[in-house]
């Protein structure tokens, strides 16, 4: 996602509240939020899930999260299947 600079501050509180209370979610893995280094205005929620099937649109959880954050700025979303694993 990327937005205005005088939106930065609360994108980045939206998208930790969201992470925040995906942790409930029993079959979410993970929920990571992060800023590109060099342009604070861009920023990536990943969300990481436990399950065999994965519906093209990506979770219903993705998407009630765009339909939240989509007023803020340019809102990009991928549906990515983890192939393997490297690293210790």
């Amino acid at each position: 996602m990327r937005t205005q600079p005088r939106r930065e501050k609360k994108v980045m509180d939206l998208l930790l509240e969201a992470a925040e209370s995906l942790t409930r979610n029993k079959r979410l893995e993970s929920a990571r939020v992060f800023s590109h280094e060099s342009a604070p205005v861009g920023f990536s929620l990943i969300l990481t899930w436990d399950t065999e099937s994965i519906p093209i649109q990506g979770s219903e959880t993705s998407m009630l999260i765009l339909d939240g954050v989509k007023t803020l700025g340019l809102v990009d979303h991928t549906v990515l299947v983890e192939r393997g694993r490297g690293g210790k």
